[in-house]
């Protein structure tokens, strides 16, 4: 009896080294992507942001995602702008306040089931396959071992925002 408790404790013991070992690497990966997020940010345009704007608003039904972009984007601005991370649900009424939208591939079926409406001035990003077919702008990918993206500029233009060509040469571009 005591070696069955010990092989179901060391068990037990592995089980949760692996799956804080997989957390943290997801922790990792989703402060890569925030990074990434950021410098869409900074070289995107936004053709219509309001001249009254008092945040730059980077969204996500993720709260997993959120959580580790507010610790990684703090005390960032964007055209001197503060970054604001909002957890969202797939609405109208909640996407209207994004600039940037990141959709998970935990969160991709509410995006999936959602009517998706041409958002303007909302930048949508995803990490599934076929995510720009599915409406979105740019997705991550892993390369490599590296997180990769391929950008759609013509989908970016329908909701009126341009990407700098600095960041087009390091995507790749894809067109519908």
């Amino acid at each position: 009896m005591l070696i069955i408790k010990q092989v179901l404790l060391g068990s037990l013991f592995t089980l949760l080294l692996i799956m804080s070992q997989s957390a943290i690497a997801i922790e990792k990966e989703y402060a890569l992507k925030a990074g990434f997020l950021f410098n869409f940010s900074r070289y995107g345009e936004w053709q219509n942001l309001p001249d009254n704007a008092t945040s730059f608003t980077l969204c996500s039904p993720d709260a997993s995602f959120i959580n580790v972009s507010r610790s990684v984007l703090s005390g960032r601005k964007v055209n001197n702008l503060p970054i604001k991370n909002v957890e969202i649900a797939v609405t109208t009424t909640d996407l209207a306040q994004c600039n940037i939208l990141f959709i998970t591939a935990d969160t991709v079926e509410p995006w999936l089931e959602f009517n998706r409406p041409l958002l303007p001035n909302v930048m949508v990003v995803g990490e599934t396959d076929h995510f720009i077919e599915q409406g979105g702008h740019i997705r991550f990918f892993l390369s490599g071992g590296k997180v990769r993206f391929e950008v759609s500029p013509d989908q970016l233009k329908l909701s009126g925002i341009t990407m700098s060509s600095k960041v087009l040469r390091l995507g790749r571009v894809v067109n519908n």
